[in-house]
C-alpha cells in the first residue's frame, strides 16, 4: 500500500485537502506531538510549536480512511518562537495503525462515562440568536469591565472577527505591553509583528499603545469571542491575569444558561488511549442531531469520582450494536491541561492491568479494532469556514531551502 507522492501540484492538493483539516501531528525523536496547523500560504504551511529540533527537516502526519499520510517538509522561516514556515518536499502514504496502548474499561475499577455531547458547529449556531439570559449576562459583565477599564469591550458573536480568527489560528492571547517597542514583546503571546498588521487595519486611535485581548471559549476549545482592555499606558502582567479571570467567568455564566444544547445521555466508556476513544450511546433524539460520522464533537469525559476532562473529537466508526451505538472518535488537539490528566489518569491503569498480566499470564495481547471503518470523506472544519480560506500574509523572515539529502 505504500505509495510516494513528489510532483507540487499533487502534494498541495493533499496538504490543502487534509492538513489543517484533520488532527496532524508532527514527528520529533520518533515520537509524534499534536501540532497547530495556523494557514496554507504562498504554497507553504505555517505551523505553530514548541518543540525544539536538530535540523530543519520536518515531518507531519494525519489519519484518513484507514491511510497514514507522512508530509516531508524543509523549514523556510519562522519568528524564532515557535512558528515556522514549512515548504513540502514530499507525502509518503502507508496504512494506517493504532499507535500506543488503550484501556478497557474492564480492565479499570472504574465507571468512565462521556456526557455533555454537543457538535461543534451547534456551539457556533448557538450564539447566533438573540437570548435574553446571555444578553443579560453580557451586559452586566460589560458595566463591570468598563468601571476598571474606561476603554474595554466584550466581543461575542456566532461568526469570528479578523482579530478573534488570528487569536484562533496561532492559539495565541493579545499582550502588547507597548506598542511602540518591540523589545516588550513575549514569544508566549501573539506574534508582535503580526500584531502591528491587525491594529493598523483597525479603527484604534494611534494614542493608545497597551492592548491585552483574551478570547472567551466554550470549555477551553471553540472560540465565541474576546475580552478586549486598551490603554494608552502600558498594562502590566498582573491585569493580563485579572482580564483572563474576567474572560474564564464570562464563558462560565455563558454556559450555564443551558444555551448550548448538550446531551443528557450518558454514556458508557468501552475503551480509551491517548489518541482516542469508544463509547456505547443509546438511539436518542440527541444521538442523531451530534453525532455524525466524521462530525467533530465535545464533551466531558468523567475518569473517576472528581476527575473529568473535556475532549474534543473526530467520530470516525459509528456501529450498530442492536439495541445500541458504538461510536469510535479520535483525539482532536487536546488542551495541555486535560493531555496531562488523560496521560496519569491511562499510567495507572496501564499499571493495574500490568499487575494483573502477571497474575493471570494471558497468552494473547488484546486485539485491536479499525482504525476508521465507515470513513469516507475529509471532515469539515471545526470552526467557521475554511480555516485556509482566510488566511494572513506572511512576513516572516524566509530563507531559501537548500537540498539536503
Amino acid at each position: 500500500m505504500d505509495k510516494e507522492i513528489k510532483d507540487p501540484e499533487g502534494i498541495l492538493k493533499v496538504i490543502t485537502a487534509l492538513f489543517g483539516k484533520l488532527p496532524a501531528y508532527i514527528v520529533n525523536s520518533e515520537k509524534e506531538y499534536p501540532v497547530k496547523i495556523i494557514a496554507l500560504k504562498n504554497k507553504a504551511l505555517i505551523i505553530n510549536t514548541n518543540l525544539k529540533f536538530p535540523n530543519r527537516d520536518r515531518i507531519l502526519t494525519v489519519v484518513h480512511n484507514g491511510s497514514k499520510f507522512l508530509a516531508h517538509f524543509l523549514v523556510a522561516g519562522g519568528d524564532g518562537n515557535g512558528i515556522e514556515i514549512l515548504t513540502p518536499v514530499k507525502i509518503q502514504i502507508t496504512a494506517a495503525s493504532r499507535q500506543g496502548s488503550r484501556v478497557e474499561a474492564s480492565q479499570i475499577q472504574t465507571g468512565m462515562v462521556v456526557s455533555n455531547i454537543i457538535n461543534v458547529n451547534d456551539v457556533s449556531k448557538a450564539i447566533g440568536f438573540d437570548d435574553k439570559k446571555v444578553d443579560a449576562i453580557l451586559l452586566a459583565y460589560r458595566t463591570k469591565l468598563a468601571k476598571a477599564f474606561p476603554l474595554s469591550s466584550i466581543f461575542f458573536a456566532g461568526r469570528m472577527d479578523n482579530r478573534l480568527r488570528l487569536m484562533h489560528h496561532y492559539d495565541k492571547d493579545i499582550f502588547i505591553v507597548d506598542r511602540k517597542e518591540k523589545s516588550t514583546a513575549s514569544a508566549d503571546f501573539f506574534p508582535f509583528d503580526e500584531y502591528l498588521r491587525i491594529f493598523d487595519n483597525s479603527k484604534i486611535p494611534d494614542s493608545y499603545s497597551s492592548e491585552i485581548c483574551v478570547p472567551i471559549k466554550y470549555k477551553g476549545y471553540v472560540h465565541l469571542g474576546y475580552v478586549q482592555v486598551l490603554a494608552e499606558k502600558p498594562l502590566d502582567l498582573e491585569i493580563y491575569k485579572q482580564i483572563q479571570t474576567f474572560a474564564n467567568a464570562v464563558s462560565r455564566d455563558i454556559i450555564s444558561t443551558g444555551v448550548f444544547q448538550e446531551s443528557r445521555d450518558i454514556c458508557q466508556v468501552m475503551d480509551l488511549s491517548m489518541g482516542g476513544i469508544s463509547f456505547i450511546h443509546a438511539p436518542s433524539r440527541s444521538f442523531s442531531r451530534s453525532v455524525t460520522l466524521n462530525g467533530t464533537i465535545l464533551f466531558d469525559l468523567n475518569l473517576e469520582e472528581g476527575k473529568r476532562v473535556t475532549i474534543r473529537g473526530i467520530i470516525k466508526n459509528i456501529r450498530n450494536q442492536e439495541t445500541n451505538f458504538r461510536v469510535g472518535c479520535q483525539f482532536y488537539n487536546l488542551t495541555e491541561k486535560d493531555i496531562e490528566i488523560l496521560g496519569e489518569f491511562l499510567d495507572a491503569g496501564k499499571t493495574a492491568e500490568g499487575e494483573n498480566a502477571e497474575s493471570e499470564n494471558p497468552q494473547e495481547p488484546n486485539s485491536e479494532p479499525d482504525m476508521e471503518e465507515n470513513s469516507t470523506m475529509v471532515r469539515e472544519a471545526d470552526t467557521p469556514g475554511d480555516p485556509f480560506g482566510e488566511t494572513m500574509d506572511s512576513e516572516f523572515p524566509t530563507e531559501e531551502p537548500t537540498q539536503e539529502s
